[in-house]
């Protein structure tokens, strides 16, 4: 198990990260977050009069896969020290660094000596390496052990490849081993509703205020 779990890594570059300077900013339509002398958190255009849209920001269940069956994802993983964020990807291209940045220096993360990694899935073509949601779900776990003890997490995708995600509720924070873990279900949402800025704002008020933080 061993070797087999070394190949996982090997092939996917696990131990890799990218320094800040290597970073291509993206995402520069998103929502934006400021910080103030006293560490409190403001989103810009809070848009009160915003009525929200029918349905909006409810998120499909994910289906779930068999374990013979070989699933697809893209994670981007950022490293600010001392708080971590993972974010479900459609594409490189929607990394939306500069949110990411906001985001955790409102939380106290060092943006100046962020690491970024991309987590794809499956990782390699080679028959011979089991890329089942099994071994997905081992090396996500895996890599969210290296992350911060503070890891917020965009993407309701995600839980079925982290199980202490599975019960979370959106926009709460639970404790696991080491981390506090807090999981928004849809970053698209987030970008085109004020009352989900508004909500996550809120949030992150109260994360940093309480023990779990």
């Amino acid at each position: 198990m061993r070797i087999m779990r070394s190949r996982y890594l090997k092939e996917m570059g696990i131990d890799v990260w990218t320094s800040r300077s290597s970073v291509v900013s993206f995402g520069s339509a998103a929502p934006t977050f400021e910080t103030t002398s006293q560490s409190s958190t403001l989103i810009k255009d809070p848009d009160l009069s915003f009525e929200p849209r029918k349905n909006e920001g409810l998120v499909q269940e994910p289906k779930e896969l068999s374990d013979g069956q070989v699933p697809k994802f893209m994670f981007g993983l950022f490293h600010y020290e001392t708080v971590g964020i993972c974010i479900s990807l459609p594409s490189e291209r929607d990394l939306h660094r500069s949110f990411c940045d906001d985001v955790a220096r409102a939380m106290g993360g060092n943006t100046e000596s962020v690491r970024y990694q991309l987590l794809k899935w499956p990782l390699a073509s080679a028959s011979d390496i089991d890329q089942s949601i099994s071994a997905a779900r081992e090396v996500v776990a895996q890599k969210f052990r290296q992350m911060p003890p503070k890891l917020l997490v965009f993407g309701d995708d995600v839980r079925r490849y982290y199980s202490p995600l599975l019960d979370l509720a959106p926009f709460s924070a639970e404790t696991y081993g080491r981390q506090s873990l807090m999981m928004v279900p849809s970053i698209k949402n987030l970008f085109s509703s004020s009352s989900s800025k508004r909500q996550l704002m809120l949030a992150l008020c109260g994360w940093c205020s309480s023990k779990l933080y």
